[in-house]
């Protein structure tokens, strides 16, 4: 990737004076790009070959790059320690992860989660830069968050194309506003399951709101206290295999006519 800046939790970096750069002219560098997967096989007795059974990711991404002043700015090269106090102030905290974006057009939706450790870079006793560790919350990087809406009657179906790097499940937010009173059934044929997402006594006019990865049902009536009772707990999913990326979702026969949202940030594997 080539960038001189990079943006962390709405400030850049090129906000305070510096710029990304390299200390070393080595030149070549291997680098990770979030496919560092672990395999597992085993060698039954007496035979040569060994078989396949599982694979996982044993580490969050990590990256380390450094920073300087921007040489295209008047002044002296060297950081004071009140610039290295207000640089760290900014990168090195510990109030959780934050989002890291690189501005480079080929990276300008991308984004980690991300949280920072830094040391200095000193020549001739005099500190010429930062060298940071960037710890991420996943093995891998995102695309930004879109939403995608559709307006369905009983019956209709339609095809959402996951763009995701990562074979397997998302849990998309996911907010149904019925048009009438009566239930709703949602199924994706992308799954290995008959069960399909199913919440039943809504209101003409009621959002539904599924948070699939913090496993939430909400209503926007707020004296609904039989809404979980009403739902199945099969949370709308977008999936992919090595094959396949269409999910083709169906209102079923019986359902009431309905606006469906998701709202998801796709899997993409790429380093930094």
């Amino acid at each position: 990737m080539y960038a001189t800046d990079f943006e962390y939790d709405g400030f850049s970096l090129s906000d305070y004076g510096m710029c990304l750069c390299s200390f070393n002219s080595s030149g070549i560098e291997t680098l990770s790009s979030g496919a560092d997967i672990s395999f597992h096989t085993v060698r039954p007795v007496g035979s040569d070959r060994f078989y396949f059974y599982g694979s996982k990711y044993e580490e969050t991404y990590t990256a380390m790059l450094q920073i300087c002043k921007n040489p295209c700015r008047k002044g002296t090269p060297y950081l004071t320690p009140e610039e290295v106090s207000t640089l760290q102030r900014w990168l090195c905290r510990k109030d959780g992860f934050h989002k890291l974006k690189f501005l480079s057009d080929n990276y300008i939706d991308i984004y980690w989660n991300a949280v920072f450790s830094s040391k200095q870079i000193n020549f001739a006793n005099q500190v010429v830069g930062l060298e940071l560790t960037i710890y991420t919350d996943s093995p891998y990087a995102f695309r930004e968050e879109h939403t995608i809406h559709y307006s369905l009657r009983p019956g209709e179906t339609f095809t959402l194309y996951d763009v995701s790097d990562e074979i397997g499940i998302i849990y998309p937010y996911t907010t149904i506003i019925s048009h009438s009173s009566g239930k709703i059934i949602l199924k994706n044929e992308m799954e290995n399951s008959s069960t399909a997402t199913k919440v039943e006594s809504v209101s003409q006019n009621e959002k539904i709101t599924l948070d699939g990865k913090n496993k939430l049902i909400t209503s926007s009536i707020p004296t609904r206290s039989d809404l979980p009772s009403k739902f199945n707990f099969h949370y709308p999913c977008i999936c992919n295999d090595f094959q396949n990326r269409n999910n083709i979702f169906t209102l079923s026969a019986d359902s009431v006519a309905c606006d469906i949202s998701f709202t998801y940030s796709p899997i993409v594997k790429v380093g930094i």
